[in-house]
């Protein structure tokens, strides 16, 4: 991995942002064995509106998401009559084990209305109504109030609403972000995961994202915790139609594998973009893709989104967050970060994912500042062609 080059700073540093390494979907190492995954069970679903009006929207696993009565206010939606609604339509899974939502979120003081003065909302799952007439008052001249709720037994697998109405508004209610945070599958049942060409002594011989039709093997290597042995474990395959081509299962050991075989076989003619899904005693832990063959060339890389909270402690303590990326050319080569406000300084560096198609890297921030910070990110291939900006917001308390 190249060293990060750090350009000089626009702006005196409060905010210091360090790549750890690359971790993705499409094997890399974070340990002496290459491509070893660990896996991370969290997933959050949000929109955050930190950008208005600069800019639109940031969102990340939303079906849709919809309003009425609103107005693009500074940093935030604003809900300007009574009535009006926000709503927001998320595709859950069958394997929920814990899920959290969050509204960072302000109401404007007006004297004589209810809620003591703020404008009172109602907050709603499903329409099962988590908190009625609630009124969260400005922190500050940018701050907002941060709610929490625990929703896992308010949802239900596929789509699920969630919705913000506004009651009798004196006074404009306004939204900055909100986000459903889920824990998918069973929390650290499988620490490791990688695609290998072969496994010898219980271990993978290499890290492996793409398989020429020549290869003999694509194989799926998992590490299961412990306390997780002796249960069954499955590896579903699945063509770059989305078709089942194989699966096999056995009972479980510290270390397992499942593969499928290609040279001679059916999925030497079937190119493109493969996945393997691992389920434990039944329950979905995770899917892994490959590639076998070309998979198309051109075209730039592109941001799928970036998984980071919205605030984060202005103390010094680490927070991590992940950039998660598709390029069918697997030829990733730097990654900017750009300063739109905040008191921080713009830097770069090679995220080590060449030769991937897919997946994600890792990054974390700290500072010790209170502040508001946006930052535009774009990736970069080996030719200098840009992704789209993506805009990372949070604010540091």
């Amino acid at each position: 991995m190249k060293a990060p080059r750090f350009r000089a700073p626009k702006r005196s540093i409060s905010l210091v942002v360090i790549v750890l390494s690359a971790v993705f979907s499409a094997s890399q190492s974070v340990s002496a064995n290459p491509g070893v995954i660990p896996i991370s069970p969290s997933q959050a679903f949000y929109v955050d509106f930190a950008g208005l009006p600069r800019s639109g929207s940031i969102e990340s696993g939303l079906e849709t998401w919809r309003a009425t009565g609103w107005a693009e206010g500074n940093r935030c939606l604003q809900l300007v009559r009574s009535g009006a609604y926000l709503e927001a339509v998320i595709e859950v899974p069958s394997d929920v084990s814990t899920a959290q939502l969050s509204l960072v979120h302000r109401s404007g003081l007006a004297p004589g209305c209810a809620g003591d003065g703020f404008s009172p909302v109602t907050v709603s799952v499903n329409g099962s109504v988590l908190a009625a007439n609630l009124a969260p008052p400005a922190v500050d001249a940018w701050g907002f109030s941060t709610d929490r709720w625990a929703v896992t037994d308010r949802l239900t697998p596929g789509r699920n609403r969630i919705r913000v109405d506004a009651g009798d508004l004196c006074s404009v209610y306004e939204l900055q972000r909100l986000e459903l945070r889920l824990t998918i599958g069973a929390v650290g049942a499988i620490e490791r995961c990688q695609m290998t060409h072969a496994i010898a002594e219980d271990r993978p011989i290499d890290s492996a994202t793409a398989f020429a039709p020549s290869d003999a093997c694509a194989v799926c290597w998992t590490q299961v915790a412990p306390e997780a042995t002796g249960r069954r474990i499955e590896f579903r395959f699945y063509d770059p139609s989305g078709k089942l081509y194989f699966r096999t299962e056995r009972t479980a050991d510290r270390y397992n594998w499942g593969y499928i075989r290609i040279a001679g076989w059916g999925a030497a003619n079937r190119l493109g973009r493969w996945r393997v899904d691992v389920y434990l005693a039944g329950a979905f832990q995770l899917s892994h893709p490959f590639t076998i063959g070309a998979v198309g060339i051109g075209g730039r890389p592109q941001i799928t989104g970036i998984d980071f909270p919205s605030q984060v402690p202005a103390n010094g303590e680490r927070t991590s967050g992940w950039v998660s990326f598709r390029d069918a050319d697997g030829d990733i080569s730097w990654v900017t970060f750009e300063a739109v406000d905040g008191f921080f300084s713009d830097f770069e560096f090679d995220p080590d994912v060449s030769g991937q198609v897919s997946g994600r890297f890792r990054f974390y921030v700290y500072t010790y500042l209170a502040q508001c910070v946006r930052l535009k990110v774009t990736l970069y291939d080996r030719s200098g062609h840009g992704s789209g900006p993506y805009y990372l917001t949070f604010r540091a308390e």
